[in-house]
């Protein structure tokens, strides 16, 4: 349903607010590195939420991202705004153009009440909520590290 960019938006940004604060900013390689991402492409994705004021980055040897008090307000629902706009939440689950209320797809009923219901997880969920979650020690934003994996099999 959301782009693999959108995801890995959600990621960083998650990870960077449990991790950075203005004092004490987070570098993209870290990021990367301990979400297993590629440097470069989230390079572009952190521009992008930088550009739009989700996060906040200083540039300079003690430089980084990082979410001031008010983006950690943000609604999900902005990330995914920005990263893949909102269509998706009112599209057909079949892909037809002219499905709709009076002229419904066999899947729309069902198909809506999660497509509706995704939208308003989103648009309750801030950012704060999930890395709140992390901090409570109640989640988990990064993956486990391979000498982990191999010790849980």
């Amino acid at each position: 349903m959301l782009s693999k960019s959108c995801v890995y938006a959600l990621r960083a940004i998650i990870f960077i607010a449990h991790n950075a604060r203005e004092e004490a900013k987070i570098g993209i390689k870290e990021i990367a590195q301990e979400l297993d991402l590629p440097v470069h492409y989230l390079g572009k994705i952190l521009q992008q939420l930088t550009k739009h004021k989700i996060i906040q980055s200083i540039k300079g040897p003690n430089g980084g991202f990082y979410l001031d008090r008010e983006s950690k307000q943000v609604r999900l629902i902005k990330v995914i705004e920005v990263m893949d706009g909102l269509d998706v939440f009112f599209q057909c689950g079949l892909g037809l153009n002219n499905c709709s209320e009076e002229h419904p797809c066999p899947l729309h009923d069902n198909f809506k009440v999660y497509r509706d219901g995704l939208y308003t997880l989103f648009s309750t969920t801030s950012i704060a909520d999930l890395a709140n979650k992390i901090d409570e020690g109640n989640a988990f934003i990064q993956n486990f590290p391979s000498k982990l994996k191999d010790s849980l099999k």
